[in-house]
């Protein structure tokens, strides 16, 4: 719960520029998980890395939902296939 709220705190700093683009964009919340938790175990001999600007080139584009669209995924199921396994004995 503490490395959520550290990681949570940090990326609502960071500042995403959103000029002359398609879509706006949004931070990648997994990708700053991973930078804040190698910033918590990186060591007192190497410098910290700077969690603002790794977080900031990680973004994901917010895309729309077009109109008659009700599901953006295109989900196929898959029916089930049966399985009979054959034995062949060899008594010579």
């Amino acid at each position: 719960m503490i490395m959520y709220n550290f990681a949570e705190m940090i990326t609502s700093h960071v500042v995403i520029s959103q000029m002359d683009k398609q879509h706006q964009y949004q931070v990648n919340f997994t990708v700053a998980v991973h930078v804040c938790r190698h910033f918590l175990r990186s060591r007192g001999d190497e410098p910290p890395p700077d969690v603002e600007a790794l977080i900031r080139k990680n973004i994901l584009p917010i895309r729309p939902i077009l109109l008659g669209q009700q599901n953006p995924r295109k989900i196929r199921y898959k029916s089930a296939v049966s399985f009979v396994p054959t034995l062949s004995f060899s008594l010579t």
